[in-house]
């Protein structure tokens, strides 16, 4: 492979992830828009279309490694190729979670009850769907400080999950005791996804501010990491 045809794939590798973004942006959006409108198309069309991001994420996975073999990449195209890695990875985990939201779409019981949750899971879809927005971005501009700043525009999606277990868990004196009722658990499922997209995305931001500053945030990850080798940060 030769430098030209490298730096080629590069470019490819990059435009990759930015595709597969904009189509989990879709997932997200229409799963979200089918659980708020009771929409069963297009929910359907979100289950069928997950196979496509799915497709693109072994194909990032398998120029990943290709790339990396062949050329032995050093210091940002290395970083480039790891972030690109699990970038994929994050962004296929987020759209498992747009299907599993599609999913509840098709069977969730909307009732008088259970509106003040969707009006919650309304405001949550739209943080949510705007932290996506911007880690995106955040890659496309390498822009760390945007990326780093994802964690800040997350906190009120957590916030919003809290208030939904807290309601369903213990009723107000205006709602419906929701234990009974087979939504309830559609309910808290569903803020559960929600929340679970925007963490992924806080992570992706993590990977977008190494990929920039070659430094590695272990704040995100479960375990502390060892140090980085030299090659890795110049």
């Amino acid at each position: 492979m030769t430098r030209e045809s490298y730096h080629q794939g590069l470019e490819r590798l990059n435009a990759e992830i930015l595709r597969m973004g904009s189509m989990v942006t879709e997932a997200v959006d229409l799963s979200t828009r089918a659980l708020l409108e009771g929409n069963r198309s297009l929910a359907n069309s979100v289950i069928a279309g997950d196979d496509d991001i799915n497709e693109i994420g072994l194909w990032i996975e398998g120029q990943c490694l290709a790339l990396q073999a062949r050329q032995q990449p050093v210091a940002v195209d290395l970083r480039l190729l790891h972030t690109c890695l699990l970038m994929s990875m994050h962004l296929e985990r987020v759209g498992d979670l747009a299907v599993n939201i599609a999913k509840i779409a098709k069977r969730i019981e909307r009732t008088p009850a259970a509106e003040p949750y969707f009006e919650i899971l309304r405001k949550m879809s739209a943080q949510a769907l705007e932290v996506l927005r911007q880690g995106i971005k955040s890659f496309a501009d390498r822009d760390a400080a945007l990326a780093e700043s994802l964690g800040t525009i997350d906190e009120p999606i957590d916030e919003m999950y809290k208030e939904i277990l807290s309601r369903l868990l213990h009723p107000r004196e205006q709602d419906e005791a929701a234990e009974a009722h087979e939504w309830a658990t559609h309910i808290a499922l569903a803020s559960r996804y929600i929340e679970r997209m925007a963490d992924q995305v806080v992570d992706m931001g993590a990977r977008v501010a190494f990929l920039v500053t070659g430094e590695l945030d272990a704040e995100y990850f479960d375990r502390s990491l060892p140090d980085l080798p030299d090659h890795l940060g110049e």
